[in-house]
Parts: C-alpha cells; sequence; structure tokens
C-alpha cells in the first residue's frame, strides 16, 4: 500500500495560526499516531488528509497520487481519495442495521447486491460481528458501535486508515481492549494508519511512530521509546505523563551524556544530552520511574540522596511519592512500599535527558493549576 506524504500543510483562521508548515510521511503499512492537546492541529491534520477540510497551502499525496495541492489547486473529493474514516462520533445511522451501515460505502459507489452482501459479511467478520449484522446501533455497545464504524471504514477496502479519536466515549477498560484488538487488527491488514489522540497511553501503546504537536506545529517524532525517554523539550516531556524537571549546570562526561549538577543534590544527575550540546546552564527531565527508592542508608558515602516523604499515594500495581530532596520537590514511582518518613532517592543510570526550555501553554499550566519554575525541581 502507498505511503501518505504531508508537505508543508498551512492553515490560518485570522491570526490564529492552526497548522504551521507540518511536515511528515507515513510508511506503507505503519501506524503513526498524532498526539496532542486540544486545539494543537491534529484533527485539522486529519480531516485535511481525508479531504474534509481544505488548508491555505500545502500538498498532500497518497503514493503517486496527488490529493491535494494548494499552488496547483487541485483538491481531490473526499469520496475519491478512497480513505477509510473513523469518526469520534462513529456517525452511525440508527435507521439503518448494522449490515445497512456497514454496506452503504459500497451502495454509493454502485456495487452490485451479490457483492455488497459478500463483503459486508467479510468485513463483519473481521471486526467479530457477524452476529450482529440485522441489529441496529442502539442495540449495540459503545465498543461494539466502534467496531460497526471501524467496519465501515473497511468495507471498500481502503489503502489507508484515518481514526479521529475512535475510543474516546468508551469506558477506561474498554478502551483497553479496543486498542488491543484494533492494533492486533491494523497489523494483520498491514495498513497504513492516521490515529489521532490526546490520550498519551493509547499513542505509547498502539504506534509504530508518535508525531507531538503542539501550537500547530510537530515538535517531536519518534519511537514510542525515544519520544518518551529522550523529549526533547519541556513541553513533550510535560505533556507525556508524569516527570521531574531540574535546571542546573550541565558538564560533558561522555559522546552523549552529560553530568548536571545542582546546588542541593549531591552527586548530581546523570543524563542523556545529545552529542554537541553546549554545556553550561541546562534543564532535564527525569520520570519518578527512573528514581530508585530504598532504606536510608547510616553514614556518610554512596550514590544518591536522602530525601524526607511528604505524600504517599496508592495506584493499585504501584506508590507514588511525594519526596522533599533538601530545597526540591519531586515525585518518584516504586512498586513497592518503602517504610519510614526517610528514604534514599538514587537516579537510574543516564535516565534523565536534557530539555529544551519550551514552556507549557498558558492553557495547560492553567488546567494544571501551577507556574512553570525552570530553577525548581517539579513533578505534575
Amino acid at each position: 500500500m502507498p505511503e501518505i506524504s504531508v508537505r508543508r500543510l498551512t492553515q490560518a483562521f485570522g491570526s490564529a495560526r492552526v497548522l504551521d508548515q507540518v511536515d511528515f510521511t507515513v510508511p506503507d503499512g505503519e501506524f503513526v499516531t498524532l498526539l496532542g492537546p486540544s486545539g494543537c492541529g491534529k484533527t485539522t491534520t486529519l480531516m485535511s488528509i481525508a479531504g474534509f477540510h481544505t488548508p491555505d497551502a500545502g500538498t498532500i499525496a497518497h503514493g503517486d497520487r496527488v490529493l491535494f495541492d494548494a499552488a496547483a489547486r487541485r483538491n481531490l473529493p473526499a469520496e475519491q481519495r478512497e480513505l477509510g474514516v473513523v469518526f469520534q462520533s462513529y456517525a452511525l445511522w440508527p435507521h439503518l442495521t448494522v449490515a445497512q451501515n456497514v454496506g452503504f460505502p459500497l451502495k454509493i459507489r454502485r456495487v452490485g447486491k451479490a457483492e455488497i452482501t459478500r463483503r459486508v459479511g467479510e468485513v463483519l467478520d473481521l471486526v467479530e460481528l457477524g452476529h450482529r449484522a440485522a441489529a441496529h446501533p442502539h442495540q449495540l455497545s459503545g465498543g461494539q458501535q466502534q467496531r460497526v464504524a471501524l467496519a465501515r471504514a473497511l468495507a471498500h477496502r481502503p489503502s489507508a486508515l484515518l481514526l479521529d479519536e475512535p475510543f474516546s466515549n468508551l469506558d477506561a477498560k474498554l478502551r483497553e481492549r479496543a486498542r488491543e484488538w484494533l492494533g492486533e487488527l491494523q497489523r494483520e491488514l498491514g495498513i497504513s494508519t492516521v490515529f489521532v489522540t490526546h490520550d498519551q497511553t493509547e499513542a505509547l501503546a498502539m504506534s509504530d511512530r508518535i508525531l507531538v504537536m503542539n501550537g500547530g506545529r510537530i515538535v517531536r517524532a519518534g519511537t514510542p521509546e525515544e519520544v518518551y525517554h529522550r523529549p526533547g523539550s519541556r513541553f513533550v516531556a510535560d505533556f507525556l505523563g508524569r516527570c521531574n524537571f531540574v535546571t542546573g549546570t550541565a558538564r560533558r562526561t561522555g559522546a552523549d551524556t552529560v553530568l548536571l549538577e545542582v546546588p542541593g543534590l549531591p552527586g548530581g544527575i546523570p543524563c542523556h544530552g545529545e552529542a554537541g550540546s553546549a554545556p553550561g546552564i541546562a534543564t532535564a527531565a527525569i520520570r519518578p520511574e527512573a528514581l530508585i527508592l530504598s532504606e536510608p542508608r547510616t553514614g556518610a558515602g554512596g550514590a544518591g540522596w536522602q530525601a524526607e516523604v511528604t505524600q504517599l499515594t496508592f495506584l493499585g500495581d504501584h506508590y507514588l511519592y511525594t519526596l522533599q530532596v533538601g530545597p526540591h520537590s519531586l515525585q518518584a514511582l516504586s512498586t513497592r512500599r518503602v517504610h519510614g518518613v526517610t528514604v534514599q532517592v538514587t537516579p537510574a543510570p543516564a535516565a534523565a535527558s536534557l530539555v529544551t526550555d519550551e514552556p507549557v501553554p498558558a492553557d495547560r499550566e492553567a488546567d494544571l493549576g501551577r507556574a512553570v519554575a525552570p530553577s525548581v525541581l517539579r513533578a505534575v
């Protein structure tokens, strides 16, 4: 199946730039996620690929087919792009049966009745709903409705699949089962997929590659492991789960490692730093799970710092500790309970990563109810 190519996509509404030179490629068979907060431009990008939105500038191609070219004034209608789209609301017709909903894209393409019946049965079996072909949407669970919407998108055998937050209407347990099922189906079909979500867990669990968007731009791209462990900026690190930030003086210790020296944190923090990054004042991001907790040591010596436990939260399969290390407050995750009000904290080797000081957007700061304080270690 051909790759999807998006080049320099731009869109402005008045003075607000919704898309700012968005540029990426979805290779054949890859599952790519557009991840970011509300208003970052991810759905606008997806709808532009689908043909339901017209950008101001840029190009969109699917293999050797040009779907959109602003300069050449080419804009292929959505129904001619041969892409499968699943909307957030599912958009099922309540008066039609499951089979009729799934067969509708084939009907408008003037496919013969016998072929419609065959392909509807085939795709409903694929999504494990062949036994509900005669049911109406109101007779189905949310998860089943989501699968009907996916079956409808697959019925005309699209060469790529576009998914706009398809699990947002499902409860937590059902979301987990749905993403596992969809991931297996996508790998089985080998279909190129663009997935839009603001849910970090979905993005990390399902993607071959994640494109993090903010302010209409792609600010980080990579595999889930790369984006999570090497976020590159404060915004990306902050958006992808809990993270501690600390500012100090970086001293290079290897080709791609530095030691961040911070007053009040004896021994500093070992960090991954890109080759060529200059030493000096720098900010590091360190995940709570990269802080190893143990019983406090007696006497001097040894790596790490002594910390006071100021809050302990039980979260089922792990504990969340809020700690005070000298003047610094930070959070740590541990699968075991460490007793006492004092613990030993040891950062895992090179578990931290240097980040740029691209700030968290003002609206996200308001949601979190805190101010950015780059010189103080903090966690969210």
